[in-house]
């Protein structure tokens, strides 16, 4: 049995089933045992009753492993294609990793939007990207020389092509925290050396290489995605 998270909180066999069964949007051809596709693919339900009668008539070719139905991944919306191959479900595209609670408001807005929110800032004071924002979002943001890391500074030779640091944001707490990563050389938050989990608070001062980074958060105690902008009790924002 594989089990998979359609994203929802549904835990699934994707041995059996290619889309969630729980959300009701599909379910499984089957003739006589024999599912629609090698290895069980499915198909929408308002289609099921055209593939089983084109299949019954010859017009769907019929492989040794079952019935198969040859480009059906044009039936889904925006040409997606929801495939098991190997015996391992490939989800649709735009499918995203199941969040949890605390944290259910990013995980859907990237998932029905196509947007991951900002959750705070570095920006770059002082190096060769003097000027210069870096986006961090609500899940742990590498920062290193490549180009593979969320916060990529390029021109400093000083920091390390792969996690110079992580910086993670914590939902539950609102809290963010700099995290020293795989470079021989030091990190500094406010000119000391970092050597384990820290807290960061607005306007921390990063130093990496000849690089400096100005930490601004975004989600803190008077704002989150989860919770929006606590505006007090006149009605303006609480700064």
């Amino acid at each position: 049995m594989t089990k998979v998270d359609c994203g929802k909180g549904h835990i699934y066999d994707a041995d059996k089933y290619v889309t969630c069964p729980y959300c009701d949007n599909f379910r499984t051809v089957d003739f006589g045992g024999v599912s629609v596709g090698e290895s069980g693919a499915t198909m929408p339900g308002n289609m099921i009753a055209g593939a089983a009668g084109a299949a019954m008539s010859g017009s769907v070719p019929v492989g040794a492993g079952g019935v198969t139905m040859p480009g059906y991944g044009s039936m889904y919306p925006g040409g997606q294609r929801s495939v098991v191959e190997e015996g391992k479900t490939l989800p649709p595209r735009g499918y995203e990793r199941r969040v949890d609670a605390e944290i259910k408001t990013e995980g859907r807005m990237k998932r029905e939007q196509g947007i991951e929110p900002v959750v705070g800032w570095l920006v770059c004071i002082e190096g060769s990207d003097r000027g210069k924002d870096y986006h961090l979002y609500g899940r742990i943001n590498t920062v290193g020389r490549s180009d593979e890391m969320d916060v990529c500074i390029h021109g400093d030779r000083g920091i390390t092509r792969d996690i110079q640091a992580k910086i993670a944001y914590d939902p539950r707490k609102n809290n963010f925290y700099i995290v020293p990563g795989n470079a021989a050389d030091n990190t500094y938050l406010n000119d000391e050396p970092i050597y384990m989990q820290t807290k960061l608070r607005a306007y921390d001062l990063i130093e990496m290489g000849s690089t400096k980074l100005l930490f601004i958060p975004l989600c803190e105690e008077r704002f989150s995605w989860s919770g929006g902008l606590d505006r007090g009790g006149d009605g303006h924002a609480v700064f």
